[in-house]
């Protein structure tokens, strides 16, 4: 059985090789403080679904995909191959 952490260990993983290579001038995040920007990432997102979001809940979402590297993967996804 698979659980949270072993899928955040993973994910962790993948967030500091970026980290590593792009993350100059970024905040510098532990695991356990990668588990928690996710998860209140993810929380957002979906009561986004349902609701309009606030301006400042759109900040703060940009703020956590920031320091998460997350614009940094998704730019890396979406180059051509070469």
């Amino acid at each position: 059985m698979s659980n949270s952490s072993d899928v955040y260990d993973y994910y962790y993983e993948n967030y500091v090789v970026l980290y590593n290579l792009y993350g100059r001038g970024r905040p510098r995040v532990s695991r356990e403080q990668f588990e928690a920007l996710d998860s209140e990432l993810m929380t957002m997102i979906s009561r986004g679904d349902h609701a309009e979001m606030s301006r400042e809940d759109i900040a703060r979402i940009r703020d956590i995909e920031y320091i998460l590297m997350d614009d940094i993967a998704e730019a890396l996804m979406d180059r051509p191959n070469k």
